[in-house]
């Protein structure tokens, strides 16, 4: 004859472990990793346009390399070369930007505007630079 104690404790035991596997942890899988999560993350389109715009080719073939006007000359874009901007005018940002090629071209007048305001998107969220008026 089984005692009433054992049956209390087994009882106890089984829903204890009914209330651990509780169904979302069933749900993932059981190891607290849910593959899901990945494909709700979201993404900032105007960034990767931005991005793409940034990387692409020219028409001539050649990648713009984006340069920094400064007192000492052209600079490569760098978080150091772009720090006296953060927290500046986007518009300062955007005047001091040059090909390094060629130091008379203004970035802002090689690219098309949507393309320099998807551009100027990627490089403030690329180097937080928190740019007003963009």
């Amino acid at each position: 004859m089984i005692r009433p104690i054992f049956i209390a404790a087994a009882f106890a035991i089984t829903s204890t472990v009914v209330t651990t596997f509780s169904s979302p942890a069933i749900a993932s899988g059981g190891g607290g990793y849910d593959t899901g999560s990945f494909s709700q993350q979201r993404i900032d389109q105007l960034y990767e346009l931005g991005k793409a715009y940034y990387k692409a080719p020219q028409a001539d073939g050649k990648r713009l390399e984006y340069c920094i006007k400064t007192n000492d000359g052209l600079k490569k874009l760098s978080r150091s070369s772009v720090r006296p901007f953060k927290r500046g005018a986007a518009a300062t940002f955007v005047n001091s930007l040059y090909s390094c090629q060629d130091p008379s071209l203004k970035i802002s007048d090689a690219v098309a505007d949507d393309q320099g305001d998807a551009i100027l998107h990627y490089l403030n969220k690329r180097f937080k630079l928190r740019l007003a008026g963009s």
